[in-house]
């Protein structure tokens, strides 16, 4: 169970709000590793183009697993979980090519937003 830092339970479905769709199996991934665990989870979002799993109480194994959900958000898209690589254009982001595509058009058009 994630716990957050005010110590109330962080439900999986709010977790996963945290970041895009597409990475929400890696934060599903993470929530079974810890299962029958207490972990604090201080925060949990997107930095220049990858996971970042922010925790208070973990073991060294439990990092080794973190960083590897965090590893493989890079490789992750993450709107829709397909394959995907980090992407530049005015941010950082991992993408598939049909999302890289979508954002360049809305980037161009002056959106220069995330959804």
């Amino acid at each position: 169970m994630f716990i957050d830092n005010r110590g109330k339970e962080w439900p999986l479905e709010e977790a996963k709000q945290c970041v895009g769709p597409g990475w929400g199996s890696l934060i599903e991934r993470l929530w079974e590793y810890f299962k029958g665990r207490e972990v604090q989870v201080n925060q949990i979002k997107e930095k220049f183009g990858g996971l970042r799993f922010y925790v208070a109480n973990a073991t060294d194994l439990d990092y080794m697993e973190i960083d590897q959900a965090e590893k493989d958000s890079f490789a992750t898209c993450e709107e829709c979980g397909e394959p995907g690589k980090p992407r530049i254009n005015g941010w950082i982001k991992t993408l598939c090519d049909r999302h890289a595509r979508e954002h360049e058009e809305r980037w161009r058009a002056g959106q220069n937003f995330i959804s």
